[in-house]
This record gives structure tokens, C-alpha cells and sequence, in this order.
């Protein structure tokens, strides 16, 4: 099984899907009036970036601190940049609903805002799964996708940037907000997507499977190719 392949893919398919639906809300959202679709599609994109930060923060996180060089540092760093995007998220949500506060903002800088916040922790994401497939053995990588997924179901669907992020605190607060967040879900009728579904690893090339055994022989893979994960 390729060392950490499940997990990068998974965190990609997840990245290409947020930037996907915030880019098919960018022409809808500029109108001055909010139809139907528009709720929708903001709602989506709010709620799949919300649960996928929170997965991150749950999952993710405490690894990186515990087996990760300087990963406290980067934890805290890591962090910065998720509230910054978790703060356009909350001002692009109170825009959409008319909160008083917000009324003023226009739909494309808040967009832009939110696409450059978006990119760039992505790329930081990167960086931290990158890590963790560096520093951990296959024993610890093996079921963290599914793990994120899992937690994704059940997360928050709204952004919270003011809560408590690490530690038991957050684990609290992100509990008590996800039944909140479900409660006026309901109540509204806004629509939920499902999180991206953790994707199949990719196997070794033939050789390599051959060699140290693979029990899931995967024929379709290349001759030689080594896939690194």
C-alpha cells in the first residue's frame, strides 16, 4: 500500500470540491437579489468548509503537535490561517442574510476574500498532510481519511471562529455547536452536503506489489512506476 496515499488524496478531492463550489457561487451571489439557488449554494460551500476545518482541528492537529518537528509551531501557525478564512466565512454568512453588520459588504470583495483565504490554506493544509505522510509509519496513516470523513458527518455546519480550536475545550465546543448548528438547520431547510468520501488508495507498481506481498493486487496498476505517497 503506498505510504500515505489514501489521506492525500482525500484531502485533494476535498479541496478541489470547496474551491469548485465556491467558484459556482461567485455569479449567483453578485446578484442584489437572492433566489432560492443562491441560498443554496452558499449554504453548501459554507457548510462543507465548516465541517472540513473542524475535521482538520479534531483529527488532524493533535498528530501534527505530538509527532511532527516544531509541529506545536506549526499547529499555531496552521491555525492562524484557518480562523482568518473562518472569519470571511462568518462575514460572507452574515451577508447573505442580511445581518446588520454586513449589509454594507459587496458579494465580489467578499468573494475574492474568501477564494484567496480558501487557496491559501489549502496550501497550508498541503503542507500538514505532507508532514504527517512524512513522520508517521503506515500503522498511524492508515485510516486517517476515514477518520476525517467520520468526523465531517457530524461536525459543525456553520463557521464558529471564536471558539476554542485544540484541546478538550474545542473538542467541547465543537460538539455543542454541531447539535446547535443541526437544530437550525432543521428549522431552516437548508441543505447539507455530504463530505467527500475518502478515496481508494493507489497501489505500488506491479513489481513492488509483487515483492513485498501486497494482499490487494491491484493489475491495473503501471509495470515499474513507484507511486511516493
Amino acid at each position: 500500500m503506498t505510504h500515505g496515499d489514501s489521506l492525500s488524496l482525500t484531502i485533494d478531492a476535498t479541496h478541489r470540491s470547496l474551491e469548485q463550489r465556491l467558484e459556482g457561487m461567485l455569479v449567483p451571489a453578485r446578484g442584489r437579489r437572492h433566489t432560492r439557488d443562491v441560498y443554496a449554494a452558499v449554504d453548501a460551500f459554507l457548510a462543507a468548509t465548516s465541517r472540513h476545518l473542524a475535521a482538520v482541528d479534531a483529527v488532524l492537529l493533535p498528530l501534527v503537535r505530538k509527532r511532527v518537528p516544531d509541529g506545536a509551531a506549526f499547529v499555531h501557525e496552521y491555525l492562524d490561517q484557518a480562523r482568518d478564512l473562518e472569519m470571511r466565512l462568518a462575514s460572507l454568512k452574515a451577508r447573505l442574510y442580511g445581518e446588520a453588520h454586513a449589509v454594507h459588504l459587496s458579494w465580489a470583495g467578499l468573494c475574492s476574500d474568501v477564494r484567496q483565504e480558501l487557496l491559501q490554506h489549502n496550501a497550508m493544509e498541503q503542507t500538514l498532510v505532507g508532514r504527517l505522510v512524512t513522520h508517521l509509519d503506515a500503522s498511524m496513516l492508515n485510516g486517517l481519511a476515514q477518520q476525517v470523513f467520520r468526523y465531517e458527518v457530524t461536525a459543525p455546519t456553520r463557521p464558529h471562529p471564536h471558539i476554542p480550536h485544540t484541546g478538550m475545550p474545542g473538542r467541547i465546543a465543537r460538539r455543542v455547536w454541531a447539535q446547535a448548528d443541526r437544530f437550525w438547520d432543521t428549522a431552516e431547510g437548508r441543505v447539507i452536503p455530504d463530505p467527500v468520501r475518502p478515496v481508494p488508495h493507489r497501489h505500488d507498481s506491479l513489481v513492488a506489489q509483487y515483492l513485498l506481498g501486497d494482499p490487494h493486487f491491484d493489475i491495473g496498476a503501471s509495470v515499474l512506476q513507484h507511486r511516493r505517497g
